[in-house]
């Protein structure tokens, strides 16, 4: 009996010790501001969703009135965030140069995520 008790307090320790950064990238976060060099420039129109290891991009155009999308996929290791997104078309509405791009994770909550790649740090709220 007291086999058992142990090994239900450890099994529920080791499933709160899940991975907290990955826990707060579940659902849709809005990009509000990309700074790069310093100089900041706001945004409301693009969205990152996450979902277990899906990731989907979305850009919406005002313009047209119109959200264009990308499903792709996550990977997290440590503080490194590598995404994919799977159709080319998306990455004109986009600053990334291919289809796959990996940031750091310069903060992760409940409602804020900042990350970084190369000179530009971009930071999101959840939605």
């Amino acid at each position: 009996m007291l086999k058992t008790g142990c090994l239900a307090v450890i099994l529920c320790i080791l499933a709160a010790c899940g991975n907290d950064i990955e826990d707060h990238l579940e659902g849709k976060w809005q990009l509000q501001q990309v700074e790069t060099d310093g100089i900041v420039q706001n945004v409301d129109t693009i969205f990152y969703n996450f979902q277990t290891s899906l990731f989907m991009y979305q850009v919406y155009i005002p313009s047209l009135e119109l959200f264009y999308y990308s499903y792709g996929f996550k990977d997290i290791d440590d503080t490194r965030l590598s995404l994919e997104i799977l159709d080319q078309f998306l990455l004109p509405y986009t600053d990334w140069e291919s289809t796959k791009r990996t940031f750091m994770i310069e903060q992760s909550s409940q409602s804020r995520l900042v990350l970084s790649s190369g000179s530009k740090r971009y930071t999101f709220r959840k939605f």
